[in-house]
C-alpha cells in the first residue's frame, strides 16, 4: 500500500515474462529496438473510488484553466490585457503558424483528448504538466493493454484508450471517418499496432512518417485530402501537430481555416498555447490569481514565471521550512537563485515555458540546481540567455515522491529487484462536444531518476536496476469507468 489513494498491486512473478512475449510478438517497441528495451514490473496501479471521482473534476479545473488563458490571450491582442501575455503566446512561432494560432484561437477551438501527467496522489494530488498533444498513442495503448490483461484485480476497471479514441474520431466525420496521424519515426511500429486495432474495428486510421506528410495530406478542391495506396481520401480527423514542421507555411493557415470553418477536425487545434507552460505561473500572479480556484493552485504545486532578469520566488515558499522560504522571497534576480543553500535550490525545477524551440518538448528544458554553486551557476547562465531571446521559462516547485517498486530487465525476467522509483501517472482522458471530461484509460511510468521517461534498462556500476518501466492504471468505480 503506498497510500490511501495509490496502490500497487503486485502480480505473481511469472506475469513479468507474460508481458515480455507479449510486447516482443505486438511490435511495441519504441523506434529501431530489436526488443523491448524498457524496464518490466508485474503490477499494476489501483486508485481508491474517491480519487477516481475527482480526476473528472480536475480535467473540468484543467479545462477550464487553458479557457481563462485563451481568455487573455485574447485580451492581449485586442489591448484590454498587458501585450506581454500575446508575446509570450506567440514567441518562437512563424507568421503563419502565429496567423494560425489566431485563427483557431477566434474560433474558439479547444482540445477534446488530454494526458494529465501526476507525479503525487497523496496527501495531495500534483501534476506535472497536461499532455495536449501526446506522442505514442499506439505504443502507450498497446503497452496499457498488455498490462491490464495479464492478471485481474476484483473491483478494478483499466479502462480501454483504444475504445476512447475511437470514439472521440467518430464524432467527427460520417460513419465512416478518415483519421490521419503522421508520427515520427520511433513511433511507427506502436501506430501501427493501433491502426490494426482500428481495422479490426472497421475505423480508416492512416499512419506514416511525418516526413511524407507534404506529399501525403494537401489540398484538393477545398477540401484536404490524405493520400492511401493509390486513392485520395478526404480528412475528417488529422492529429496534427508531428507534421507541421514539414509542411509550406501557407499549408498551415489553410489547415486553420479548414479547422475553423469546421470541414476537418485537427487534434490538438493548432493553438500552441496547448504546448506551453508559462502560463502555469498565471494562477500564482497577484493580477490574475482571481482568475482561477485553489484546486488549480493545489494542483499545480507552486509556479513562478521568469521573464527577465528580475525574480519573485514568494510562490514557492508556502509549506517549506520557515528558514528556506524566508531565503525564496529574498530572491530579487536570478543570479541570486545560486547563492541559495542547497536546501532552498532543491526544492526548485526550471521549465522553458514556450511552445517551440529546442527546449520545450522531451525533458531537454527540465532542469534543477540542487548541485553545488558554481553548476547552479552554470545552468542558470543557460536560462539567462534564453531569457533574453524572449523565451519564458518557470519555476516549479519540486516534488519527492518515491514508490517502492519490484522491477526487472526484459531479458532477465527472474532478475526482480526492489527499486524506489520517481513516477509519472499518465490519465488520458476525453471531452465531449460540451466539454465534459471521461477518463478512458492510464499508465504508471516509474523511473530510477527524478526526470521519468521511457529510459532504457541497464545495470550500474554497483549492479542496481536502472531505466524506466509502465504498467497499467486502475480504476476503482461502481459500475464501468466514466
Amino acid at each position: 500500500m503506498i497510500s490511501s489513494a495509490l496502490s500497487i498491486v503486485r502480480h505473481p512473478d511469472r506475469v513479468a515474462g507474460e508481458m515480455v512475449a507479449t510486447l516482443n510478438a505486438s511490435g511495441l517497441i519504441y523506434g529501431a529496438e530489436e526488443s523491448y528495451p524498457s524496464l518490466i514490473t508485474p503490477s499494476s496501479c489501483l486508485l481508491d473510488r474517491p480519487t477516481t471521482a475527482t480526476l473528472v473534476e480536475d480535467l473540468v479545473a484543467l479545462r477550464q484553466f487553458y479557457r481563462t488563458w485563451n481568455d487573455l490571450y485574447r485580451a492581449s491582442l485586442t489591448g484590454d490585457e498587458p501585450r506581454w501575455i500575446a508575446d509570450l503566446c506567440e514567441y518562437g512561432l512563424r507568421p503563419e503558424e502565429i496567423q494560425a494560432q489566431r485563427l483557431t484561437l477566434f474560433a474558439g477551438l479547444e482540445p477534446r483528448f488530454c494526458r494529465v501527467d501526476y507525479i503525487s496522489f497523496s496527501p495531495c494530488r500534483v501534476i506535472a504538466e497536461v499532455q495536449w498533444k501526446s506522442g505514442g498513442l499506439g505504443l502507450f495503448f498497446g503497452i496499457h493493454n498488455v498490462c491490464a490483461a495479464v492478471e485481474p484485480v476484483v473491483g478494478a476497471c483499466p479502462g480501454d484508450p483504444v475504445q476512447g479514441f475511437r470514439s472521440l474520431i467518430k464524432a467527427f466525420g460520417s460513419n465512416e471517418p478518415i483519421a490521419v496521424n503522421p508520427v515520427r519515426a520511433v513511433w511507427l511500429q506502436g501506430e501501427g499496432r493501433l491502426q490494426q486495432a482500428l481495422d479490426r474495428q472497421e475505423m480508416r486510421y492512416i499512419v506514416f512518417d511525418r516526413r511524407d506528410g507534404a506529399r501525403r495530406v494537401f489540398e484538393r478542391n477545398g477540401a484536404f485530402v490524405v493520400s492511401d495506396n493509390g486513392k485520395l481520401l478526404q480528412i475528417d480527423f488529422l492529429y496534427g501537430q508531428e507534421v507541421l514542421p514539414t509542411l509550406a507555411p501557407q499549408t498551415i493557415v489553410r489547415l486553420a481555416q479548414a479547422a475553423a470553418d469546421r470541414r476537418l477536425w485537427i487534434e490538438t487545434p493548432l493553438n500552441y498555447v496547448y504546448r506551453q507552460k508559462w502560463g502555469m505561473a498565471l494562477p500564482f500572479m497577484p493580477d490574475y490569481a482571481e482568475l482561477f480556484d485553489d484546486r488549480l493552485r493545489a494542483l499545480f504545486g507552486a509556479v513562478a514565471l521568469l521573464r527577465g532578469a528580475e525574480v519573485d520566488l514568494g510562490p514557492l515558499a508556502g509549506d517549506v521550512p520557515a528558514t528556506t522560504g524566508e531565503q525564496l522571497c529574498a530572491a530579487r534576480t536570478i543570479d541570486d537563485i545560486a547563492r541559495l543553500s542547497t536546501a532552498a535550490r532543491r526544492f526548485l525545477v526550471l521549465k522553458c515555458g514556450a511552445g517551440s524551440g529546442a527546449y520545450y518538448s522531451q525533458g531537454h528544458g527540465v532542469l534543477r540546481v540542487n548541485g553545488s554553486r558554481r553548476a547552479a551557476q552554470k545552468t542558470l547562465d543557460f536560462v539567462k540567455e534564453r531569457l533574453a531571446q524572449g523565451e519564458p521559462w518557470i519555476v516549479q516547485r519540486y516534488v519527492h515522491a518515491v514508490y517502492p517498486i519490484d522491477v526487472c530487465p526484459p531479458w532477465a525476467t527472474h532478475d526482480v529487484q526492489s527499486v524506489d522509483a520517481h513516477a509519472r501517472f499518465m490519465v488520458y482522458a476525453t471531452f465531449d462536444a460540451d466539454g465534459s471530461p471521461r477518463v478512458i484509460g492510464g499508465l504508471g511510468n516509474f523511473s530510477s531518476h527524478w526526470k521519468v521517461s521511457g529510459r532504457s534498462a541497464s545495470y550500474d556500476e554497483r549492479g542496481r536496476l536502472t531505466g524506466a518501466a509502465f504498467n497499467d492504471l486502475r480504476f476503482v468505480v461502481d459500475g464501468a469507468l466514466r
